[in-house]
């Protein structure tokens, strides 16, 4: 049994330590097998990666990842890019989302309500920010999961602040987004949009739980041009409603889909779908060209 998916297919998803017993995505990994599909888990924690097997991956229908930022799970997701093996999400995709940087580029670049960012190295630069822009956020260039993520009130504190805060590592600066004490967290699974409201991490509404809450219109058309801009399937955003509307503040690749129903069976149907539709385009492709006489 399939599930009602045709033939079975072949997946490989590329783990690291900290998903090996996450809800997802080894819940989309037992609703793939429970249809019937072939999935193999790379453990990068446990097995050595030869990179030459890595690159012939002739035996997989997709690759996909869930791993940390910065960890070498997207080296050898790229790798198997490289050797034009079907990546999900694709994986120029996924390390244009990981750096912040490139992330604000992009977003900036589409027309995005994105916040002004600046890249240091040093947190003396930020002296170089303008005062207007403060409070500042900032956060590692390649992080996840709210780590290292800090506010800085006004200019006069950065002479005051740890020069060795980020350790060398790049870091990006924004201007803090005046909110209601609350985030949005935007969530597609290729199936559809959801949003769940999160008491933000940097002074947020005091015993405000977790909360699935209504899409508006407004919303679903936010996270419908985030996925056109970043070319995602399914992936996640952070949005705050700001003075004049709704802003992205960071995007994910691979979210933990928390609080949305039956995440691990839409994402399942996604990577599915996308592979089915991968082959048809490429037999499409291939197909011989009838001339009309």
């Amino acid at each position: 049994m399939n599930g009602g998916d045709a033939a079975p297919l072949r997946f490989c998803f590329i783990l690291e330590a900290r998903y090996r017993h996450s809800r997802l995505p080894l819940n989309v990994v037992h609703e793939l097998a429970g249809r019937g599909h072939d999935v193999t888990v790379l453990d990068l924690e446990r097995t050595i990666a030869n990179v030459a097997a890595v690159v012939t991956v002739v035996d997989f229908d997709a690759v996909v990842l869930r791993t940390v930022s910065s960890g070498p799970g997207l080296s050898v997701l790229e790798s198997a890019a490289a050797a034009r093996a079907l990546t999900i999400n694709d994986a120029a995709a996924i390390r244009g989302v990981r750096d912040k940087a490139v992330a604000a580029a992009t977003a900036r670049a589409h027309g995005l309500p994105f916040p002004e960012t600046y890249i240091a190295t040093r947190i003396r630069q930020l002296e170089q920010v303008p005062k207007h822009h403060f409070p500042l956020v900032i956060k590692p260039n390649e992080g996840g999961f709210g780590d290292e993520v800090r506010l800085i009130r006004s200019s006069e504190e950065v002479p005051f602040l740890d020069e060795d805060a980020f350790n060398g590592r790049t870091f990006v600066a924004q201007p803090w987004v005046p909110n209601p004490g609350y985030d949005i967290k935007l969530y597609n699974t290729g199936q559809g949009v959801f949003a769940v409201r999160y008491p933000s991490p940097l002074g947020g509404e005091n015993g405000t739980a977790r909360e699935l809450v209504a899409v508006t219109p407004a919303l679903r058309s936010l996270a419908e041009r985030i996925g056109r801009a970043f070319g995602l399937h399914f992936y996640g955003a952070d949005v705050v409603r700001g003075p004049h509307g709704w802003v992205v503040v960071d995007v994910n690749d691979f979210p933990s889909f928390g609080m949305v129903p039956d995440a691990a069976v839409m994402i399942a149907t996604t990577v599915v779908e996308i592979v089915r539709r991968s082959r048809a385009s490429r037999a499409a492709r291939a197909a011989p060209i009838v001339v009309q006489r």
